[in-house]
């Protein structure tokens, strides 16, 4: 893959995921430049793993996703990451009005979901099997809760037109859409589980 794009997802790690506090990340939601070259749409961090979806276009114009991964290092910088997996988008997410579409009235919706062994350096079992789930977000939504029954608070981040989501083994993480008036919506609107791989 392009040297270039793991520096993009090196940097991307080092600001961290975007907080709903940071107005910045809901800004340029719509519509995303991909003429400019390859953009971090969204990271995802637990813990020592970090991840990073990408989106760029291909030279034969389709637009496609990348996955990168990496891990915190005793200094508690990110190494390089390292790519993980990567596909054909399957639509213009460029196009508000096509992602309008296909999330039909819905507030989240998963695009795709895949397994990876990732090597986690905890010196016990040093890889894990992650399910890495990218998900398609509505623009009417501000904000994404992510609920783990082991944590007692719920996370939430600023929502990306795209989101990376990684649940590793264990327990399923549920995602919930808060939309822009700050109301969460309903199960029917959108809300997901989301399962861990199966070794």
């Amino acid at each position: 893959m392009n040297t270039s794009m793991a520096h993009i997802a090196a940097a991307a790690l080092e600001q961290g995921p975007h907080t709903p506090s940071d107005t910045a990340s809901t800004a340029h939601r719509h519509p995303l430049d991909l003429r400019v070259g390859p953009v971090a749409v969204d990271v995802w961090t637990d813990g020592r793993l970090g991840f990073v979806l990408l989106l760029h276009r291909r030279d034969d114009g389709f637009a496609a996703s990348e996955i990168y991964y990496s891990l915190k290092g005793e200094d508690q910088r990110w190494m390089l990451p390292e790519h993980l997996s990567g596909e054909i988008v399957g639509f213009d997410p460029e196009d508000p009005s096509v992602m309008a579409e296909i999330l039909s009235g819905a507030a989240l919706t998963v695009l795709s979901e895949s397994d990876s062994r990732v090597f986690t350096g905890t010196g016990e079992d040093d890889d894990e099997l992650v399910r890495v789930y990218e998900l398609l977000v509505s623009e009417r939504v501000d904000r994404i809760r992510i609920e783990n029954r082991s944590r007692t608070d719920p996370q939430e981040r600023a929502a990306p037109p795209m989101a990376v989501v990684v649940v590793r083994p264990g327990e399923p993480l549920r995602v919930s859409p808060v939309l822009r008036d700050g109301v969460e919506s309903a199960p029917t609107d959108g809300s997901l589980t989301l399962f861990p791989a199966k070794e």
